[in-house]
This record gives C-alpha cells, structure tokens and sequence, in this order.
C-alpha cells in the first residue's frame, strides 16, 4: 500500500507481508514473520503544494443536467471523484490508501465531514453521469470507465461502513471484480516437497521453517545499512529500465506501536518516505523484499509515474487520490507485490544478497543461496492465505483453526498478526495474492527476456485500463 494523508492499508503483520509479498517483511503495512504484508498502511503523510483546489461544492449536485459531456465537463467530473473519495477518507481512515494534491481540499472535506448517505448518493450520480456519457475520445473513454469502476467500489465500500453484510467473495467482487481461486495444489505440493528436503529435521515443516528463517535477522544496529544498500541496488537496477526524474528520491524514517512492519508514504513529486516498523523484525531477505516493493521498482516508482506522465501532462486529477478497496489498488497493489520478480531473477537476487547484504549482517554468503530459493519456495504458498481469510470471513473457520491453517499450508511465522489483519482489510488480501497473479501474467506471460518484462511491467503500471 502506498499511505499519505491518513492512508490506511498498512503492512499489517510481519506474517501477511512475508507471504503476500513474497516474504519480504513489507502496506502500504503488515509485518509478515514469515510474510510481512507490505501493504502500505495509513501513513500521515504531507502532500505536496499545488495548483489550487476547486470548490467543492454539493457533492451530488452535477455540473449540468443530462450526461456528462467531453472537455471540461470531464475535467469537472475528475473533480468532483476526487471530493467523493476524501469525503469518503474523513469518514472512514482506512478506505483512501492515498492523497496528493492540495492539502487545502483534503482540510475542506474533513472540515465538511459529510454523512455516508451523502457521500453514497454523490457517488452514485457521478457514476451513472460517467457510464451514461456519449462516446468521445480513447482517452475520454478510458478516464470514464475508469471512475466508473472506482465509484461502483466506494458504492460498496460505503454500504459494507452502513452495515451491509458482504460473503468475502461478494466483497471482494464488488470492491476488486475478482475473487479468491483455490490455487495449483499441484505446484504447492511440489513446493513443500523440496522445502522438506530443503529443511530436514524434527518437528512440522512449519517449526523447522520458523527456526530456519529466525538465523538471518538483521541486527537493529545494521538495519539501516541493510536497506540502504538494498535500496541503492534496486534503485540502479529499476533506472536502467525506467526513466524516472532526476530529482525523485526515497528515504527512511522509524517508528513504534504500528500495526504494520512498514509502508511507502508518498509525499507527491516523486517523492516517498519509506517508515519502518522497529517493534518488527526483518530477516535479509525481507529487507531487500521491502526495498524493491516499497520503493524500486513497487510503489514509489509507480506512484512517480503515473505523477510524472499522467497526472502532471495529462492532467488526470482523479490519480492524486487512491480508494484503498478499488480495482486501482488491486493493480498497484499487485504490481508492487511481483516488482521483486521484474528487477531480479532468483540467481541475481541470491548473488547480490550473499555478496551485498551478508557481509552487513555477518552471515556467512554461501548460505545465501540455499536460503534465497528456500524463501522463494515458501512464497508459491501464498495463494493459502487467499483460502483461508476467505473461509475465517464468511465464518466457517474460527481464529483459532484459521491460525492453525495459516501456520501449516502457508507456513505463516505469525499467523495471529494476519488474522487481525483480515479483521479490519477482509478482501484486501486478495490484492497481494490474487493482483500479483494478474500483474505477473501480464508481465512475464509470453515475454523473452529482461526487457520485455520490464516493458511489459512499465505499461501495466502507467495505464488504467
């Protein structure tokens, strides 16, 4: 998750990030022991200064009677989607993943702070304006449906907040316009066949995972260190396939008592704080997990283009906003998830970890291998999460087997931070197993080499379609 002003996703356990993530330790927000989800929590972050907000105005009066017209009727509806989503987040933290446009109009709708009933009725009549809208331009064309989509996910986010009972797939349906498969049991099995060759010993595979994953925390006092090389060889690796301004730039900041491990804030202008966790710990891998999902080539990398080459020339306002539970954030979301897999392959991940980040550490670089595809195995046991918060949401499993279940299919370190997870974001796994399985066909299906991945992945995280 990407979290500005007020987002709300956040990595929420060290567990749900590691096996969402890919066992990286990531919210935009969950710590994954063993899966951290990164999902980029609610961060309070500062948007930049910009061109003056636009009145707000009644929410759910249009701009003209009949159905929204090309030009500045388009421009006009831009607008006002983007006072629907912050009424919204003052209402509700948890539903805007991010903002970054002029801080006035967020201190407008929080000063305004309309009901859900309004905001609902605002929401609906913009969408029906939208899909009723004559054809015009491709782009026109792209930028309504688009909103469109959008605002049928805050419709349902709005009455899920009013009390509306959604199962986990109507929710998630109605939110993403996917829902949770049950996986290839037959590339999980293979999985756990060599990670039990992989982990000999007593105990479950679950135990003997947890204690073998326990050697390769990073000492607080080489954290920093760890991450800023990480970031420094995701950063170089990323640039040498995308152009991103010369002026962008990620830093780290610290904290305490958060329900997630960490999360990238964008603060607009290609710029991103990366706020770190320290009551969670991160092994090596989720370190250099952290650096590419967060940073190069995930979220701030994303979040920068789409400023860069649609908000900022294009002059599509409606992207300074992100509802948290949309079909925007399944790609975001999703694509940030697999941004690991674009920029390096398991040999070069394992290659730059042994010879860059366990000499920081003071871990012997010729595990690092062995504990490279270990940790790449236990990630294709990631669709059991999907299952599970599926099965414990609709109630057919209590906390207690839920855990259970999380800690042997998916061998989930710290299944009890996931479950509470799935307590308060329900559907939003889905983005981390679900939307990575999307962004990794599109990218790498079909695709020969480096480069047309790379492209691949440039034109999934620039477009909206």
């Amino acid at each position: 998750m990407t979290r500005a002003v007020g987002s709300a996703r956040g990595e929420v356990a060290r567990d749900l990030f590691l096996v969402l993530a890919g066992r990286l330790g990531r919210p935009h927000a969950a710590g994954f022991a063993a899966l951290v989800v990164f999902a980029l929590a609610a961060g309070c972050s500062r948007p930049p200064s910009g061109p003056p907000a636009a009145p707000v105005g009644g929410l759910g009066a249009p701009a003209a009677a009949g159905p929204a017209r090309a030009g500045d009727s388009l421009a006009a509806d831009a607008e006002r989607y983007v006072d629907i989503v912050l009424a919204l987040r003052a209402r509700d933290r948890d539903s805007v993943d991010f903002y970054a446009g002029p801080p006035e109009r967020f201190a407008e709708a929080e000063r305004r702070h309309l009901s859900l009933a309004a905001i609902r009725s605002a929401a609906v009549d913009l969408r029906d304006r939208l899909a009723a809208a004559a054809p015009d331009s491709e782009d026109g064309r792209d930028r309504r449906e688009f909103m469109t989509r959008q605002l049928e996910a805050v419709v349902a986010r709005v009455d899920l907040l009013a009390g509306k009972r959604f199962t986990f797939d109507e929710e998630s349906r109605a939110f993403f316009g996917v829902t949770a498969d049950d996986g290839d049991p037959t590339s999980a099995a293979r999985a756990r066949a060599e990670l039990e060759t992989l982990l000999p010993g007593r105990g479950s595979l679950a135990e003997r995972y947890a204690a073998f994953d326990r050697r390769f925390l990073v000492p607080r006092d080489r954290l920093q260190a760890v991450l800023d090389r990480a970031l420094q060889e995701c950063r170089r690796v990323t640039r040498e396939h995308l152009t991103l301004p010369d002026d962008e730039s990620v830093s780290i900041a610290y904290t305490r008592l958060m329900p997630w491990s960490a999360y990238a804030d964008y603060q607009g202008r290609g710029r991103t704080v990366i706020r770190v966790n320290l009551d969670y710990g991160l092994t090596v891998d989720r370190a250099f997990n952290l650096a590419c999902h967060e940073a190069y080539p995930g979220h701030h990398t994303i979040n920068t283009l789409i400023d860069t080459r649609l908000v900022g020339p294009l002059g599509r306002v409606e992207l300074t906003v992100q509802p948290l539970f949309s079909p925007q954030s399944l790609r975001t979301e999703g694509a940030a998830t697999y941004a690991p897999e674009v920029a390096f392959t398991e040999a070069e991940r394992a290659a730059f970890e042994g010879e860059a980040l366990f000499p920081i550490v003071g871990i012997d670089p010729g595990r690092a291998a062995r504990y490279v595809r270990i940790s790449r195995l236990v990630a294709q046991l990631d669709w059991h999460q999907a299952v599970i918060a599926r099965e414990y949401i609709d109630g057919r499993l209590e906390f207690a087997r839920a855990a259970s279940a999380l800690e042997d299919k998916a061998l989930m370190i710290s299944p009890d931070a996931t479950l509470k997870f799935f307590n308060e974001f329900r559907s939003y796994a889905l983005t981390y197993t679900v939307g990575r399985q999307m962004v990794e066909r599109a990218v790498s299906g079909g695709a020969a080499g480096a480069d047309a991945r790379w492209r691949n992945y440039e034109r999934w995280i620039t477009s909206t379609r």
